[in-house]
């Protein structure tokens, strides 16, 4: 779904509310817009970007939001866990991939950005690889599958990942409660780095 803008009012309480956890002289009604966009596996919380036009250039900052409290996204599980505990997560196979990608999307690791690839064409870094990678990173992909493990009771996502600077095929391991362990499996093709453990996310 698109973002949707708030109104001036909807706006001048936003900025009041997310001034008590983020530095108050951030944003401004005169030159800062909020949006919101709703999220499939969130009951009650969205995340909502506020962003100030007054500087050059322009930044956002993107919070989890149920319209009262207000969770900065700041690259750490934090936000996550916290939104998680108070039961606002409901996941089913539906959208634990969207789920996934989010949570990964907003999360900074040791070794840098994960991404799930839902779509090769779509990598930020894709022309930075040969052809002939981008071939066979295009020949490999798989899109997204979940399963579920009856005896835990979590859910299964086998995806293809950017991770630790390699290209990988690997198995996501969600709870529930929202925790994510990643589980390489396979290298999609030749690269500088290979991670061969697994690392809990959450």
């Amino acid at each position: 779904m698109d973002w949707t803008r708030l109104d001036k009012q909807d706006t001048s309480f936003v900025l009041e509310h997310i001034a008590h956890v983020s530095d108050p002289h951030l944003f401004s009604g005169g030159s800062s817009e909020v949006r919101y966009k709703t999220l499939s596996f969130y009951k009650d919380y969205m995340v909502y970007r506020i962003t100030n036009y007054a500087t050059l250039p322009s930044f956002s900052m993107d919070f989890l939001s149920n319209g009262e409290s207000f969770h900065l996204l700041d690259g750490s599980n934090t936000p996550f866990q916290t939104v998680n505990q108070v039961g606002g997560l409901a996941l089913h196979d539906g959208n634990v991939v969207d789920y996934v990608d989010f949570y990964l999307s907003n999360l900074t690791g040791e070794d840098g950005d994960i991404f799930l690839i839902r779509d090769p064409n779509a990598l930020p870094f894709l022309d930075s690889l040969s052809l002939d990678q981008q071939i066979e990173l295009k020949d490999r992909h798989q899109a997204p599958a979940v399963a579920m493990d009856e005896n835990s009771g979590h859910f299964i996502v086998l995806a293809d990942l950017f991770y630790d600077g390699t290209l990988l095929q690997a198995a996501l391991d969600v709870s529930p409660q929202g925790a994510v362990d990643i589980h390489p499996r396979e290298m999609i093709m030749n690269s500088t780095s290979h991670h061969t453990g697994y690392q809990e996310m959450q």
